[in-house]
């Protein structure tokens, strides 16, 4: 079986990917071009044994990148794709690591603590909204015969368990998060605006957010969440050149400070205690 080997060393099968991906990488042969120096930036400063959550793993591209740099990190993953799931299992033995070295959670992180509609469109894949959920829920009926037919099924919903941004700190048995990283196809703002309104009731915080945004207002509300909860937006970027999603970097630590390389591109280190 055919393997993508990237140039950082990260391995998966390329049947996993899509073709538009294959191309993207003939440019630059990493996952994300634009994101993947503030990715990495953020990682190897992070303090020893850090928790690093990655919401929307799919076959876990970062999570393998995250462990292959620092094996001192608790990487937790969150991702309710089943096919997904199973790239990423073999994708972890694939690269020398065992199943024991990542927590991965199969569920969505969402608004609401509930069960919801998931639709799986490849890399696309996300939960509904609940004006999609009812064409959905007629859509599964429709898959189930078709999968009882043999015929194939694209873009097939199924239910999902979902928990809010605030329930995963009871989940990892943490009142700290160093590091969430989160790439959830567009509700990127009602997970942020629901977490934000509650986290004022807890003593439990995120550090810092690495949020991939889709489209140019969700970009600004994410921004202005994150502004007005107090973190410093040390990455803005809603326009990549070289990959779909914007990037947004928002850290509470003081202790991150930006530093201007001589290329004038970001990167950010950990100041010195």
């Amino acid at each position: 079986m055919s393997i993508h080997e990237f140039d950082n060393g990260i391995k998966v099968f390329d049947d996993q990917l899509l073709e538009i991906q294959r191309k993207r990488y003939k440019h630059k042969n990493v996952h994300e071009e634009d994101e993947e120096d503030v990715f990495l930036s953020i990682i190897k400063n992070l303090p020893q044994g850090a928790i690093y959550i990655n919401v929307g793993t799919a076959i876990g591209y970062y999570p393998l990148l995250a462990k292959s740099l620092r094996k001192d990190l608790h990487v937790h993953c969150f991702e309710p794709l089943p096919r997904h799931l199973e790239y990423f299992r073999k994708n972890i033995e694939l690269n020398g690591f065992v199943e024991d070295d990542f927590v991965v959670h199969k569920i969505a992180i969402s608004y609401s603590s509930c069960e919801a509609v998931f639709r799986d469109n490849s890399y696309g894949s996300s939960l509904t909204t609940e004006k999609e959920a009812k064409v959905s829920l007629k859509r599964q009926i429709k898959d189930s015969i078709k999968r009882i037919l043999g015929k194939p099924v694209t873009g097939s919903a199924f239910t999902v368990r979902t928990i809010k941004l605030s329930d995963v700190f009871r989940l990892i048995q943490s009142d700290r998060i160093d590091f969430l990283h989160m790439d959830i196809q567009g509700f990127e703002e009602p997970v942020l605006n629901t977490y934000f309104s509650e986290s004022g009731e807890q003593c439990c915080k995120i550090l810092s957010f690495l949020v991939g945004t889709h489209g140019p207002d969700i970009h600004a509300k994410c921004k202005t969440l994150l502004e007005n909860a107090g973190f410093q937006i040390l990455h803005d970027e809603q326009d990549t050149q070289h990959q779909p999603d914007g990037i947004l970097l928002g850290s509470l630590d003081v202790a991150m400070k930006r530093v201007e390389q001589g290329s004038g591109g970001n990167a950010y280190r950990r100041a010195s205690p």
